[in-house]
């Protein structure tokens, strides 16, 4: 039987942080400090997430392909599959309730990718992604 683990969601503090054009999912703290935060990012935001680390070599192709299927907005009309950048997901819980889901349906496979998405994001919670210079 699978079961879901209950991790300390810890934060980290990139040592060279750097600024970027599209600074993904950001919380502005004191001192223009810009700090990951996955219960509230838009799908773009997420998607230049994952596109950084990637890009970075903290994570393999491989290892964002989990991340990568969260980026993709699913309107209704059917209209675009673009990631959206208006609106801000929890993706934390999203995938939280997605392992849920996997439990009930006895899917294993999702639910060690998800639980491994999860474990990624709390470990990232947090952690700096820029600095606003502009005064």
């Amino acid at each position: 039987m699978l079961t879901p683990s209950r991790g300390s969601a810890g934060t980290s503090a990139s040592a060279a942080a750097t600024a970027a054009d599209n600074t993904p999912a950001t919380k502005s703290g004191s001192g223009g400090v810009q700090k990951t935060d996955f219960t509230q990012m838009t799908h773009k935001q997420l998607f230049d997430w994952v596109n950084s680390k990637i890009a970075s070599g903290e994570m393999s192709f491989d290892e964002s392909s989990t991340f990568i299927s969260m980026t993709v907005s699913m309107p209704v009309d059917g209209s675009s599959m673009a990631p959206d950048d208006k609106q801000p997901v929890n993706f934390m819980q999203s995938v939280r309730d997605g392992m849920e889901r996997a439990l009930q349906t006895n899917d294993s496979d999702l639910f060690a990718r998800l639980q491994t998405a999860l474990h990624t994001m709390q470990r990232s919670q947090g952690e700096v992604r820029g600095v606003n210079m502009t005064v």
